[in-house]
């Protein structure tokens, strides 16, 4: 008699991101700084980047307030699902686990693309570690390593 294993799925829900709650200072530091750019754009009458700062500070204004969405998760042998999307194991390259005391861990599956290559899921550590087991078994683990951009928007609070 042949046994049928069953397979594991791991399902969440969490944030899309992380929200800071953003100051009045903040807004004028950003603002502040923004203004000091278009300046110095203007100054060299670089008129195009001065337009790209004024846009840059609209957007980052904008998005700052925004609150993030809730989103389900599930981790199984097929592969990933991130809200309505699903993503098969062989669309990535590997994952790597970022865990920061006091946040919620992140899981990086870089993609075989090239045009937004890595996809970034949040999630409870103590639930990481069955998420872990589970990718190991179709991906390779690779060591994470902090770019210079979220380090950057970690100060700025994004």
């Amino acid at each position: 008699m042949v046994e049928k294993i069953k397979s594991k799925e791991i399902n969440w829900r969490a944030s899309e991101y992380e929200y800071f709650e953003k100051s009045r200072g903040w807004f004028w530091a950003v603002g502040v700084m923004a203004s000091i750019l278009v300046l110095i754009a203007l100054w060299q009458k670089n008129f195009f980047f001065a337009v790209f700062v004024l846009l840059a500070v609209a957007m980052i204004f904008f998005f700052s307030r925004r609150r993030p969405a809730v989103i389900s998760f599930r981790v199984n042998d097929a592969g990933i699902g991130v809200g309505k999307n699903f993503y098969e194991h062989d669309r990535f390259e590997d994952f790597a686990v970022r865990s920061r005391a006091g946040h919620l861990d992140e899981i990086f599956l870089k993609k075989k693309t090239a045009v937004s290559p890595y996809l970034r899921i949040p999630i409870d550590s103590k639930m990481g570690k069955e998420v872990c087991d589970i990718l190991k078994i179709k991906l390779p683990e690779v060591e994470y390593k902090e770019s210079l951009v979220e380090l950057f928007s970690e100060i700025l609070g994004f």
